[in-house]
């Protein structure tokens, strides 16, 4: 390390990780001094790091999804591809190339891009993704910081309440359903499972005993429940005999007989949607089943906090969205009330009359 001169300008020439690097101060031989005696108290305490911000956003991509495949399930990565092919294409007609480029109003551009054919909740999915891809931009030393460590994610409307399936329309969509499909929708009715959690149920995954189903990991097919967190639900009357009467073909309840799921998550979604259609129920889709399961525990009393458990919900918030009730049951509640009038009351008296 050392300061030195060149022409008429102060230079100083230090390395760090067997790094050359070289920095002119003009004319300004103390401040040169002065920077180097930072540079060497930094480096005795470990804390002098180089960045280097010129990564292409495509070269750190393909860094970055050798890092996910390792670290995320291949559900995850699938989605975040589906994400990243529509980041991409916005950042390659905007000219974009290095990381250092993507700002707060690049982000604005892409945000009113998104919201002219989807919803905030899809571009919050997107702004999710690209700030994890920037954190480890900055903590591989790609870039000096997140530049959109500040941007807000979109609010979802709390107005708008969950859709959940009545009586009679879980009636019309069984009557609309083949049977395999109709025991598949039993099974999510009764147990509020999300479709990649139906998929992987194992027949060592149910203790008739003592009527309990567990959802849990199955690392070797790449599968784990959200927020990775076992849980278990009680199993039924209902359920109990469904699955008492599911042929046993192999290692799953759904198998295709090779020990591996019959059906891809997928499946489940597009046949029932397309059991909507015949059945002529609007408005729903998959993980309707799941708020149907949640929605009629909290008609039927039972509290908010032993249906997020059943649920699997990680924070007692996201459960109380499932707790609206139907305007039928709310008037159901109401007519419980005993107020009676005073006895004796003339009911013809105007009530701002004076006694």
């Amino acid at each position: 390390m050392r300061v030195f001169k060149r022409d008429k300008s102060w230079y100083v020439d230090y390395r760090v990780n067997g790094r050359r690097v070289k920095k002119s101060f003009g004319r300004q031989k103390a401040l040169a001094e002065l920077f180097l005696k930072d540079v060497e108290l930094k480096l005795a305490r470990g804390q002098l790091e180089i960045v280097d911000e010129s990564a292409t956003w495509p070269e750190f991509l393909d860094r970055y999804l050798q890092y996910a495949k390792v670290t995320k399930s291949p559900s995850t990565v699938s989605k975040d591809l589906s994400r990243l092919k529509v980041i991409t294409e916005f950042l390659s007609k905007r000219g974009v190339i290095k990381l250092k480029q993507i700002d707060c109003l690049l982000m604005e551009e892409f945000k009113a891009q998104v919201l002219k054919t989807c919803c905030p909740k899809t571009f919050n999915h997107h702004l999710d993704l690209i700030r994890t891809i920037l954190n480890k931009a900055a903590e591989w030393k790609c870039l000096r910081s997140n530049s959109l460590v500040g941007f807000r994610r979109l609010k979802n409307s709390r107005d708008r309440q969950m859709r959940f399936l009545t009586s009679e329309e879980i009636q019309r969509v069984l009557g609309a359903a083949d049977p395999f499909m109709s025991r598949a929708i039993m099974l999510f009715l009764n147990t509020g499972l999300r479709k990649s959690e139906l998929v992987y149920i194992e027949w060592k995954d149910i203790d008739f005993e003592n009527r309990i189903l567990t959802v849990q990991a199955k690392p070797e097919f790449g599968f784990h429940p959200k927020s990775y967190k076992r849980r278990h639900i009680p199993i039924n009357s209902t359920l109990e005999k469904l699955l008492l009467d599911l042929p046993q073909n192999g290692r799953f309840i759904f198998d295709d007989g090779g020990n591996h799921p019959l059906h891809h998550p997928d499946f489940y979604y597009k046949n029932l949607m397309r059991v909507y259609k015949k059945a002529d129920v609007q408005g729903a889709n998959l993980h309707t089943l799941r708020h149907t399961f949640a929605s009629h525990l909290v008609m039927s009393g039972v509290d908010v906090r032993t249906v997020q458990e059943l649920m699997g919900n990680s924070s007692i918030a996201i459960t109380e969205n499932y707790s609206h009730l139907s305007p039928v049951h709310r008037t159901r509640a109401v007519e419980m009330l005993k107020f009676d009038l005073p006895v004796g009351t003339n009911k013809e008296q105007n009530p701002h009359s004076p006694s």
